[in-house]
């Protein structure tokens, strides 16, 4: 029932973030905008992102090989359709999806795989906390932004400078807050557990209880990791990631000719990656326009909406055709398909938390082979 309810959720607020963001568009000047595109630039912003994909599984290799090597290929079909999963599938299931995948191919268990998964996500977080720092940093609103006119109906009021440097400074803080205290768990374990067991005893053990078998599967999940080391090196690959994926977007806001200073990019990111947190529908249609929108229009108050709209539109084409079609083509070669990837996860997942709900529950030897 809850998974129902969260696709419901995710469909509604895709839905409404579409009409609202397209509900007045001039789709002539929203075509004129794609006819006058410059293909070279656009040339450009497409091959960033398929370098990316490629760039992620460099800094995947960096967690999982040192415990059990897997080849390259097997590490890029994994991963390629757990992102299809994610495009095409509800719920977000394409994590899932990835290590069940690559637990399929080399035999590997399901647990493990899950954690190997698990540490990218987190090496993922330095990227994105290297993007908001950027952005912290050199992001500096003149003046204060107001929303265009298509869009006041939501709010018509200013949205002051000060108001945007001090969410952007408590989100940076928050996220850096939060990296913090994964790796300072993964450190302390049995500290934070005692902590943890003490202050929630307070209030409820229920909650307690949770929240202990909660710490203690991720501390246990990144015991996968055989140094430090080998994160830091999959930490260092992952702000590689995401200046492509910076690169990505400058280049189509160049081949859109938009007037917007080079750290563009970073405020856009920044923002999509609050948007595309939230419920959504596959393939974060809605969240993705109106994150790719908002931070352009952060940038530059005065760019024409519909020429945003159109940059929403193509940055977002950018990520769901490639993925869809090597996803595709990954599937073609495991020969397996996606449904059956999905609920097939639907079960593991339902049995690996059954598994889990003693704090006592066993987790595979990272060192097995």
């Amino acid at each position: 029932m809850k998974k129902y309810l969260q696709i419901t959720a995710g469909l509604a607020i895709g839905a409404f973030l579409l009409w609202f963001l397209f509900k007045d568009t001039d789709w002539v000047k929203v075509w004129r905008a794609f006819q006058e595109a410059r293909t070279g630039w656009l040339f450009v912003g497409l091959v960033a992102i398929l370098i990316s994909f490629v760039i992620r599984i460099w800094r995947w290799s960096y967690i999982v090989n040192p415990v059990i090597h897997v080849p390259f290929w097997q590490l890029f079909s994994a991963t390629q359709i757990g992102f299809l999963g994610n495009f095409v599938l509800p719920a977000r299931i394409g994590e899932v999806i990835r290590a069940l995948v690559l637990s399929k191919s080399r035999d590997i268990p399901f647990p493990k795989t899950m954690a190997f998964v698990a540490v990218d996500r987190l090496t993922d977080l330095f990227g994105l906390v290297y993007v908001f720092l950027v952005t912290l940093l050199v992001f500096r609103p003149n003046s204060d932004v107001y929303l265009p006119e298509d869009m006041k109906a939501l709010y018509s009021g200013a949205i002051s400078k000060e108001m945007v440097q001090g969410s952007l400074f408590v989100a940076t803080a928050a996220l850096i807050a939060g990296v913090a205290f994964l790796m300072l768990l993964i450190a302390r374990k049995e500290f934070f557990l005692a902590l943890s067991d003490s202050f929630f005893a307070l209030f409820s053990k229920r909650l307690g209880h949770f929240v202990r078998k909660l710490f203690l599967n991720f501390a246990e999940g990144m015991q996968v990791l055989l140094s430090f080391k080998d994160l830091l090196k999959a930490s260092l690959v992952s702000l590689l990631l995401w200046t492509f994926f910076a690169i990505s977007q400058y280049a189509v806001f160049k081949a859109f000719d938009l007037s917007v200073p080079w750290f563009a990019p970073f405020v856009v990111l920044s923002l999509l990656s609050v948007f595309i947190s939230i419920p959504g529908p596959p393939g974060f249609i809605g969240p993705f326009h109106v994150g790719v929108v908002g931070g352009l229009i952060l940038v530059n108050n005065a760019l024409d909406l519909d020429s945003l709209r159109a940059v929403a539109i193509v940055a977002h084409l950018f990520n769901l055709v490639p993925i869809v079609l090597i996803g595709i083509v990954c599937l073609s070669f495991e020969k397996i398909g996606l449904r059956q990837l999905a609920a097939e996860g639907d079960t593991l997942t339902v049995h690996e938390n059954a598994a889990t709900s003693t704090p006592s529950a066993d987790f595979p030897d990272p060192a097995a082979k």
